[in-house]
């Protein structure tokens, strides 16, 4: 992304607007988390539900301490064991705390992609509120021209990556048990194997 499409990009979200951008995975529509207004016009957009909450994309794995200062140590660490990556992981979080908006009750689900499709999140304002550029229910895009035009019509920017590689959407581990001193679920099989989720973390034959 060039210096003036990034300076685009940075304008359309800080005047609570949408935008699409690639991820490791698929292509996303976002907005800032703190644009209350924005992440209801992503719910109108994708017909998604509004008890499922979007996730939360930081450009570095210390924003999510800075940004969610509340979060349990062993969930921190782990945090710090899994991102940057393909992972979405889920945390405690009550909506609306520091001025984030994403739904869903008592839990949000924190993501910093890897380089290199994450370098040009070090460049926007954080955090932001992703879901995939699709309508519920259908194909997750990796290429622009697979985003229906109803989403697409209704952003105020578009980076468009090429085809993306891995069609795959991110795993999903809920981190709230490991509070408790229980292990984490795998609630989404996605690109970061199980296998590889135990060495990250340490654990042994218990996911």
């Amino acid at each position: 992304m060039s210096g003036g499409d990034w300076e685009r990009v940075s304008a359309a979200l800080a005047a609570s607007g949408l935008v699409i951008l690639p991820s490791d995975t698929v292509y996303g529509l976002a907005c800032l988390a703190s644009a209350s207004g924005a992440v209801e016009r992503i719910y109108e957009i994708k017909k998604r539900q509004i008890d499922k909450p979007l996730a939360l994309v930081f450009s570095r794995v210390e924003s999510i301490g800075a940004m969610l200062p509340g979060l349990p140590e062993a969930i921190r660490a782990a945090v710090g064991k899994l991102l940057p990556g393909p992972v979405t992981a889920i945390v405690p979080f009550e909506d609306g705390a520091a001025g984030i908006r994403v739904h869903g009750g008592g839990s949000a689900g924190v993501r910093v992609i890897p380089p290199p499709a994450g370098d040009i999140y070090k460049l926007l304002p954080e955090p932001l509120a992703v879901t995939s550029a699709n309508l519920s229910g259908k194909m997750d895009p990796v290429e622009v021209d697979e985003i229906p035009e109803a989403v697409t019509e209704a952003c105020d920017f578009v980076v468009d990556a090429g085809r993306l590689q891995n069609r795959t959407p991110s795993t999903v581990i809920d981190l709230r048990p490991l509070a408790a001193g229980g292990p984490p679920v795998i609630l989404r099989q996605g690109p970061m194997s199980t296998a590889e989720i135990q060495d990250r973390l340490g654990l042994s034959g218990c996911l």
